[in-house]
């Protein structure tokens, strides 16, 4: 069992220095790290930056696990969410030549622009079209826990439930379940049979934290093992369970991003 890397866990650092994918695989390839989840809105341009990508990880034995979108089905217009879809179904042909059938997805954050049962009603919607096609191609999209209106495990639950697709899983964030004032091990009692895909995060409650709960509390992201999350427990009960999934470091701490990965990297090998 093998922790994977999330380029989102190097944000920051992306951001700040203009990496390219083919930078944050450089830095991978340094430390070590053979398992990868690439993101599409950190392309450039896919298109050109995709050939050098596939010979870079082919060259250097590195694994791409999984592959996440960005979507948001909670728009006012049809037109919109049409775009929404089609962010999803455009990720198809790059997860397949990446080698994963692993695409996370997003539902959608409530708004003004509807009501909770409305936006709901987009989400599954969206997610049941997109489900369709990616059954046909041997695709699974798994849901993150995140927000307002997939935050909880009954809401994800729910959503998975009617779309009624086996292309449909989640992606257990053990992170985004604090941020909705639910124990990341009491969301697992509800999602076990759905989980596909985990990300794999801490977070610690403190004062000056930039993540606020819905109910008021703060936290922040910090070191795998050094937080609020039974991590080593969800990882025994997911695998007593049979998940044989992709375990999704998702590092969203402050500071050094790679002493942060590096300190993560750390603790779970003493876990598994």
């Amino acid at each position: 069992m093998k922790l994977s890397l999330s380029m989102w866990s190097m944000h920051r650092t992306v951001r700040e220095n203009g990496w390219k994918v083919l930078d944050f695989l450089s830095f991978c390839k340094d430390e070590g790290i053979e398992d990868v989840e690439l993101l599409n809105v950190f392309w450039k341009d896919v298109l050109e930056e995709l050939p050098s990508v596939l010979a870079f990880v082919r060259d250097n034995g590195i694994k791409v696990s999984s592959y996440a979108v960005a979507n948001d089905f909670v728009k006012a217009t049809e037109e919109e969410r049409a775009g929404a879809l089609k962010e999803i179904t455009d990720a198809y042909p790059v997860a397949k030549v990446l080698g994963t059938n692993v695409i996370r997805v997003f539902s959608g954050n409530l708004s003004d622009i509807a009501t909770y049962e409305e936006a709901l009603e987009w989400i599954v919607d969206g997610l049941k079209e997109a489900a369709a096609v990616a059954e046909k191609e041997g695709l699974v999209l798994c849901l993150e826990n995140h927000g307002k209106l997939a935050g909880s495990g009954e809401q994800v639950k729910t959503i998975i439930d009617r779309v009624g697709s086996p292309a449909l899983r989640s992606t257990f964030d053990t992170g985004n379940f604090l941020l909705v004032d639910e124990h990341p091990t009491a969301a697992l009692e509800t999602l076990l049979p759905y989980v596909s895909h985990v990300h794999f995060k801490d977070f610690e409650m403190r004062e000056d934290g930039r993540y606020k709960s819905l109910g008021g509390k703060a936290f922040e992201g910090i070191n795998l093992g050094d937080g609020d999350v039974e991590l080593e427990k969800i990882v025994n009960k997911l695998v007593e369970n049979g998940y044989r999934g992709a375990f999704v470091l998702e590092y969203e701490g402050v500071g050094s991003e790679a002493e942060g990965i590096r300190r993560s990297y750390d603790y779970f090998a003493t876990i598994i």
